[in-house]
C-alpha cells in the first residue's frame, strides 16, 4: 500500500502532519492554544484576544512570534 504524506498549511507554511505535531508539542500551552484556535478552529485574533483578556494587537504580535519560532524549529528562515 502506498503511503501519502499529509501536509497541513499554517499561515503560508506547509508542513507534514508529523512535523507540525512536533512543532506544536514544542510550544508552550498558551502558544499551542493560540495556533490551534487561529488555524484549526478559524477563530479571529479579536475572538482570541477577548478570551485571553488581552488586545488584538498583542495576539497579532504573539502569533507572529510563534510562527517565527515554528519556522526556525522546522529549519526554515
Amino acid at each position: 500500500a502506498k503511503q501519502f504524506d499529509v501536509y497541513l498549511a499554517v499561515d503560508e507554511f506547509s508542513w507534514s502532519k508529523q512535523t507540525l505535531a512536533k512543532l506544536l508539542r514544542d510550544l508552550s500551552d498558551d502558544e499551542r492554544k493560540l495556533i490551534l484556535r487561529r488555524y484549526f478552529q478559524s477563530h479571529t485574533q479579536t475572538e482570541i484576544a477577548r478570551d485571553m483578556g488581552i488586545s488584538q494587537v498583542q495576539v497579532s504580535r504573539m502569533e507572529s512570534r510563534i510562527l517565527q519560532k515554528m519556522r526556525k524549529a522546522a529549519g526554515e528562515t
